[in-house]
C-alpha cells in the first residue's frame, strides 16, 4: 500500500496568533506601567487593607457576640442616652468598645482624604516633577490615555477597599443600640457610614489628579488636593441639613430636646403672625411664658432630622459627591489635552 501525503498549507505570517484568556486579562500598555512603578506601594497599601477588614470583622463579631451575652438590646430598647450612666453593664461595654469602635470610623472617615493625597502626589505630580512623562506619552500613546491610566489603578482600589471598609463598619456601627457608642451619633458620622466614604474617595481622587496638573509639583499637588478636600467636606457640612425636608414639631409648652437619636436643627418660637424666630432672643433668665408675650408668640417649634433621614440624606451627599468627582475629573482631562506640553 502507498501513503497518501496531504499538503499542508503554507501558514499566514500576517495571522494574529490566539490569545489565551489570561492574556487577555492581564494589564497591558499605561495600566501595566503604573502598575509596574507602585508595585511595592500597592503591595503595602493590600497588605494593610487585609489587615484592617480583619480586626473590624473581628470587632464587629465581639460587638455583637458582647451585646447578646449581656442582653444589652433588651436593657437599653428605648432607654436613652442615659443607659449608660444606668446600668453597670451598657457603661462596661460603653468603655471598652467605644473608643476602639470611634478609631475605626476615624480611619474610614480620613481614608478618602489619603487616597487623593497619593493620586496627587506619588501618583501624578511626581511623574510631572520628575520629567517621565515624557518617555511615556512618545512611548504608548495619549496623555489622555496615559491620566486615564493613572486614575484607573486608585479608582479600582477605591471602589475595592473603601467600599469594603465603609460596609464592615457600617456592620459593626449598627451592632449595637447607638446610646452605647459614645461621639457616634448617626448625625456626625456621614463620613463613616454607607455610600459617603467610597464617593467621598473618588471625589479625593479626582481632585487630586487635577492639583497634580495644575502645579506638577508633588509637594504643591498634595498641599492643594488637603485645601480642595477640606473645603468639600465644609461646604457639605454646611448644606447638609437642607438636602432633605426637615420635620417641624409645633406644641403650645417649650419642648425639650429629644434623647432618641434625633438630629435637632433648631428651637424657636412662633409669633401671632408666623415668624419664626430662635430661641435665643428670649435672653437669659426668661421664662417662656414671658418669652412668648414679650414677642407677640404662642407657639414653640422643633426643627430636626429623625434618624430614617439618615440614609436619604447619606445618598444624596454620596451623589454630590460623585458630581464633584466626575467634573474634577473632566477638567483634568481637558487640562492634560490642552495645557500640558
Amino acid at each position: 500500500m502507498t501513503a497518501t501525503l496531504t499538503p499542508v498549507p503554507p501558514s499566514d505570517p500576517t495571522a494574529t496568533p490566539p490569545v489565551s484568556r489570561r492574556d487577555r486579562l492581564r494589564p497591558r500598555g499605561f495600566v501595566w506601567l503604573v502598575l509596574r512603578q507602585h508595585r511595592a506601594t500597592l503591595i503595602t497599601l493590600a497588605g494593610l487593607l487585609l489587615l484592617y477588614l480583619g480586626q473590624l470583622a473581628l470587632l464587629g463579631l465581639m460587638l455583637r457576640h458582647n451585646a447578646d451575652v449581656r442582653t444589652l438590646r433588651d436593657l437599653c430598647a428605648d432607654g436613652g442616652p442615659e443607659c449608660a450612666e444606668r446600668w453597670s453593664p451598657a457603661a462596661d461595654f460603653q468603655a471598652g468598645y467605644g473608643d476602639a469602635l470611634h478609631f475605626n470610623g476615624l480611619v474610614v472617615q480620613y481614608v478618602p482624604l489619603l487616597a487623593g493625597l497619593f493620586t496627587a502626589g506619588p501618583m501624578v505630580a511626581r511623574e510631572l516633577e520628575s520629567g517621565t512623562w515624557r518617555l511615556a506619552w512618545t512611548q504608548s500613546g495619549t496623555p489622555a490615555c496615559w491620566l486615564a491610566a493613572k486614575l484607573a489603578v486608585p479608582v479600582v482600589l477605591v471602589l475595592v477597599g473603601v467600599s469594603l471598609m465603609s460596609a464592615l463598619y457600617t456592620w459593626c456601627w449598627t451592632a449595637v443600640p447607638p446610646e452605647l457608642l459614645p461621639g457616634q451619633r448617626w448625625y456626625d458620622s456621614f463620613g463613616m457610614l454607607g455610600p459617603v466614604p467610597v464617593a467621598g474617595a473618588l471625589c479625593g481622587v479626582a481632585l487630586g489628579a487635577l492639583a497634580a496638573l495644575v502645579t506638577r509639583r508633588t509637594v504643591a499637588a498634595m498641599v492643594l488636593t488637603l485645601v480642595g478636600y477640606g473645603l468639600v467636606r465644609f461646604a457639605l457640612g454646611f448644606v447638609r441639613p437642607y438636602l432633605w425636608p426637615r420635620t417641624r414639631a409645633v406644641s403650645l409648652s417649650m419642648p425639650g430636646y429629644p434623647s432618641d437619636g434625633t438630629w435637632v436643627l433648631g428651637r424657636g418660637l412662633l409669633t401671632r403672625s408666623g415668624e419664626s424666630l430662635p430661641d435665643d432672643v428670649c435672653g437669659i433668665g426668661v421664662s417662656p411664658e414671658r418669652c412668648l408675650a414679650a414677642h407677640d408668640a404662642d407657639r414653640w417649634y422643633l426643627d430636626l432630622h429623625s434618624p430614617a433621614h439618615h440614609w436619604p440624606l447619606a445618598w444624596l451627599e454620596a451623589g454630590i459627591l460623585t458630581a464633584l468627582a466626575a467634573l474634577a475629573a473632566w477638567a483634568a482631562v481637558r487640562w492634560v489635552r490642552h495645557s500640558v506640553p
